[in-house]
């Protein structure tokens, strides 16, 4: 757009709307509004923008036909409204693009906020509303919060924040389908001791992008929030998009430099260059899993993970990294304590019991990033494999590797045993093969007792059978299969060798 008025003072006016120029509007209803020149003849232009300029109108957007064509003149000695001119644009969609420019300063300057930054926005909203603001993407994902403490919250907002997902499926809440079938914004109110909402759907050429909720501690100033939640809806629907597009980017470019930092010695230290990673102020890896059988739902459960990994670490770790690299949604966190690495990862597993978690060590070298990736990808495997023996009871989603030490370390050794020839024909063979032949479940029972430390009990309510069953099976393995099962080492050997089947799982 050029402007036209060499003695312009556009930077001093107030601008209060946009509207295209209608004959039958006095012109006094144009005072501070952008008025746009569709349709009108250009030697018709001069006048009208006379008669705007007595209007008090703030701006004349006009189009020129060609670089040649002069500016209107208004029969003024100092003529107060400037002329704009443009060429190519769409009427339309100059007028949604100064709209959704506006709308910032008609509701205070919502400046500071880098475009894409929901957090950010999300602050901002809840500063110009005065309550806690939520933006919810259309799947029902909450992809930006504010973190005003000053700010009253209620359960339904901790839950929510908490678990970045709506405790309702959007799909099934009558507030949230009410809400995209109005053509505004819309006020909750609260029917019990909790805060009411005023909601709003964001869309962008007919596409839903997602929602803002703003906690309405007062009800009787739900109309103004609304009417500022409609003025920003437009600026919030361009933040949505181009943080859509920055998450694919960085997807793509994290999963690349954080694989080459992990597996390619050789560029380690460009791939860090460009993450902004520092290795000698400590880094952690957190390797995140699903544990399902389901291999479409586990396609699908990563990306989730993925999501979630990422908004909760860019909220506490600026400066931090996520990508799915395998099976596995891998963050790489800088300078942070033990004890904070270990809340981030239980706030992200915390969200569903089938989400697992290893931490390895932390590290202060190149090399080192790729060992505590190993180690934290060890650890959550470990634990997919405890997850998945019914031996193991009770067993802990979070582990870091320091504490999964020892049982990787018996990992490793069941690896080598596999490959013994004294584990050709041994008792554990011998219980696999009587298994096979008659449908019995004597290993799974036998390594649930070993697990246990030979407590009947436990291992029958581990096995979800009674005790008498789980005394039979010992009395099968003992008599008819003939393995001493009072012999140490015998216990020892085939609790080493009922483990590996385990391992390959992982």
């Amino acid at each position: 757009m050029t402007p036209l008025s060499a003695d312009s003072t556009a930077h001093a006016r107030t601008y209060t709307g946009v509207d295209f120029y209608d004959p039958d509007v006095p012109v006094d209803d144009y005072r501070d509004h952008i008025v746009l020149a569709a349709g009108i003849p250009f030697g018709d232009l001069g006048t009208l923008a006379a008669a705007l300029d007595s209007g008090g109108a703030a701006a004349l957007v006009i189009r020129r036909t060609s670089s040649t064509d002069e500016r209107p003149s208004i029969d003024r000695p100092a003529a107060r409204t400037p002329i704009l001119s443009h060429h190519d644009a769409d009427w339309a969609q100059l007028a949604t693009v100064l709209r959704s420019l506006l709308s910032a300063h008609s509701v205070g300057h919502m400046t500071g906020v880098r475009l894409g930054d929901l957090f950010g926005l999300a602050n901002a909203l809840a500063t110009l509303t005065e309550g806690a603001t939520s933006i919810v993407d259309a799947a029902g994902q909450v992809v930006g919060y504010s973190t005003h403490a000053d700010q009253p919250i209620d359960d339904i907002r901790r839950r929510t924040t908490l678990m970045l997902q709506e405790e309702v499926p959007i799909s099934r809440d009558a507030d949230y389908q009410g809400l995209l079938r109005a053509p505004t914004s819309r006020h909750f109110p609260s029917d019990t001791d909790q805060f009411g909402r005023v909601g709003i759907a964001v869309r962008a050429s007919g596409e839903l992008l997602g929602s803002i909720w703003v906690i309405q501690i007062d009800p009787e100033l739900a109309p103004r929030t609304q009417t500022l939640l409609e003025e920003m809806e437009p600026i919030a629907a361009q933040h949505l998009l181009r943080a859509r597009e920055d998450a694919a980017d960085r997807d793509q470019r994290n999963s690349g430099l954080l694989r080459t930092l992990i597996e390619d010695d050789r560029h380690a230290r460009s791939a860090a260059s460009q993450l902004l990673i520092r290795p000698e102020a400590g880094c952690t890896v957190v390797c995140f899993r699903v544990d399902t059988f389901d291999e479409v739902e586990a396609v699908r459960g990563i990306h989730r993970l993925l999501h979630l990994a990422i908004s909760v670490s860019s909220a506490a770790f600026p400066g931090s990294h996520s990508a799915v690299i395998g099976t596995q949604a891998v963050t790489l966190i800088p300078g942070a304590a033990a004890s904070r690495v270990q809340s981030f990862a239980h706030s992200v597993i915390r969200t569903d019991t089938a989400l697992l978690a290893g931490i390895g060590s932390q590290v202060h070298d190149f090399a080192g990033i790729a060992r505590s990736h190993r180690e934290a990808s060890a650890a959550v495997g470990a634990l997919m494999d405890a997850q998945r023996s019914t031996a193991r009871t009770g067993t802990a989603r979070l582990a870091t590797f320091g504490e999964m030490r020892d049982r990787l370390a018996v990992l490793q050794v069941t690896d080598i045993i596999e490959g013994m020839d004294a584990a050709v024909g041994d008792a554990a063979s011998i219980i696999a093969h009587h298994d096979a032949a008659h449908g019995t479940d004597l290993s799974r029972t036998l390594r649930t007792y070993l697990d246990l430390l030979g407590n009947v009990r436990e291992t029958a309510a581990a096995l979800h059978v009674h005790q008498n069953t789980v005394r039979y099976r010992l009395d099968v393995v003992r008599t008819e299969l003939g393995i001493d099962l009072d012999s140490p080492d015998t216990r020892l050997w085939l609790w080493l060798r009922l483990s590996a089947p385990t391992r390959r799982a992982v």
